[in-house]
């Protein structure tokens, strides 16, 4: 699947089918993607080529676990790191160019979601990492 950011300076290519795809109401990816939630599908990071834009990723830490990636120019939301699986990469669903070959399948840290929000559909809801 090949992905990119907002004004493009980010392109890289996942190489594999998300392993699984959430979407997470924690106030750290509201505020990180500016909504009620963010979506994401999990790879492993072996299995994305990030070509020449590795070096246009700035890294925040975000907790002592998460670290969270974005384009330094136009700010996108890239992906989602998390210490304790070292293997993986959450990318977050929006910066695909293309369909991902699965939609989210939970909602995670629904405690956190806004009181206005409500939740519309059949997904498993959870209050913490599933």
């Amino acid at each position: 699947m090949k992905a990119s950011c907002l004004c493009g300076s980010v392109e890289f290519t996942i190489n594999s089918p998300f392993i699984s795809a959430n979407i997470c109401h924690c106030s750290q990816c509201r505020k990180t993607h500016g909504g009620v939630g963010a979506a994401y599908g999990s790879c492993l990071k072996e299995d994305i080529d990030w070509g020449n834009s590795k070096k246009r990723i700035r890294r925040y830490e975000s907790s002592e676990r998460g670290r969270r990636g974005f384009c330094k120019d136009c700010g996108s939301p890239i992906y989602y790191y998390h210490k304790d699986f070292p293997n993986h990469m959450e990318i977050s669903l929006g910066v695909l160019d293309e369909e991902p070959n699965i939609a989210p399948e939970y909602h995670l840290f629904v405690k956190s979601k806004p009181q206005w929000y409500g939740i519309h559909d059949d997904l498993p809801q959870y209050d913490e990492l599933k």
